[in-house]
């Protein structure tokens, strides 16, 4: 899985490549990390950040990705939320540039950690910060699949603080939180004394806005009924992720989704097994061999849903499911008028089921 660390930075610099530089060194598969970086267009440190992002570019290319990018200045709650839109990866972590990764091999550790989530991909993770231990999830860790669901990382009303605590708020309504105590990264934190207070961190508590981090803690209070609007979003998703579902090996359009067997309509009634009133028996023949192969090897291609439900391409795909008491079938919804589109890719040939 590709893990994508998203970090807003302001006038910190050294501190955002001694973040960079812990990654890299303790990352076991490069190619499946990226990090990328907000840097508001107005920071006193600009100049130095620009020199950063072309040397990190030189000496840490092994990352999947890394990149900063520049613009208007805004909340950390909307910065985290414009990284999420530009990252790649199937894991969303949250990251800061006063951490530190220690352990070794953390990646392949995480991807071990978060397997147990596969069938829907529905959890909040955190690591070790050597601060709030299990008691907090100071830098939330959640997937693709929760991400796409709510549209959003961060909730993106915030001035500063309380994102991680809604993020943390959501998944213990789910009973979806996992600490992972091995895996540390440490928050060189000023509160804990491993830090000098700076302006970065006056910033959002004791300059000319006022203590933006009590500000927020009033919104979140208010706000509750949202996190459970989210809960249930995801809910959704945990209870979709438990029925069985027919997978297609290929998919190559992102008008790709999974569908009800039961809300499709299919071409032919079932009492003709599958096919016509009166099929003919290499029909039948065919339809056998197809589910044999299909036991064996899977499903090669997604079928054709209109957006009426009906089924223009993938009958005895669907019949095949009804016979094995499965679901969910994979699939193209789409208008009928671009059926030609979609042909060959969802066109049975015959090397995709040999038998």
């Amino acid at each position: 899985m590709i893990k994508s660390i998203l970090t807003p930075t302001r006038n910190r610099p050294n501190n955002c490549e001694r973040f960079i530089k812990s990654v890299y060194n303790s990352t076991t598969t490069k190619k499946n990390v990226e990090m990328l970086f907000y840097v508001d267009n107005d920071d006193p440190a600009i100049t130095s950040y620009k020199s950063l992002d072309w040397h990190a570019q030189k000496e840490y290319g092994g990352f999947k990705n890394i990149k900063f990018i520049y613009g208007e200045p805004k909340s950390v709650s909307i910065s985290w939320n414009d990284l999420a839109a530009e990252c790649i990866g199937d894991v969303l972590i949250m990251g800061n540039d006063d951490l530190v990764y220690q352990t070794d091999g953390w990646d392949e550790k995480l991807d071990e950690e978060l397997n147990i989530y596969k069938d829907d991909n529905i959890y909040v993770a955190w690591m070790n910060d050597n601060i709030n231990f299990e008691k907090h999830c100071a830098f939330p860790i959640v997937s693709r699949q929760w991400y796409e669901c709510l549209d959003r990382f961060t909730p993106g009303c915030f001035n500063f603080g309380y994102n991680d605590t809604w993020i943390f708020d959501v998944g213990k309504m789910l009973d979806r939180c996992h600490y992972i105590s091995f895996i540390k990264a440490e928050h060189l934190h000023f509160s804990t004394g491993k830090s000098e207070m700076d302006d970065t961190y006056a910033r959002n508590r004791t300059q000319e806005k006022g203590n933006l981090y009590a500000k927020d803690q009033v919104l979140f209070n208010k706000t509750r009924n949202i996190r459970q609007d989210d809960r249930d979003r995801l809910r959704e998703l945990i209870s979709i992720g438990k029925v069985t579902k027919l997978k297609p090996k290929i998919i190559d359009d992102p008008d790709f989704e999974y569908v009800w067997v039961n809300k499709l309509k299919k071409e032919w009634a079932p009492a003709s097994h599958k096919l016509k009133e009166d099929p003919l028996p290499e029909q039948t023949k065919q339809y056998e061999k197809l589910c044999e192969s299909i036991d064996k090897y899977g499903m090669t291609h997604p079928i054709l849903v209109a957006g009426d439900m009906r089924v223009l391409r993938g009958n005895q795909r669907v019949w095949y499911c009804i016979d094995k008491g499965i679901e969910m079938i994979g699939a193209y919804k789409i208008h009928e008028n671009d059926v030609d589109k979609y042909i060959q890719k969802t066109y049975i040939h015959k090397n995709d089921y040999p038998l």
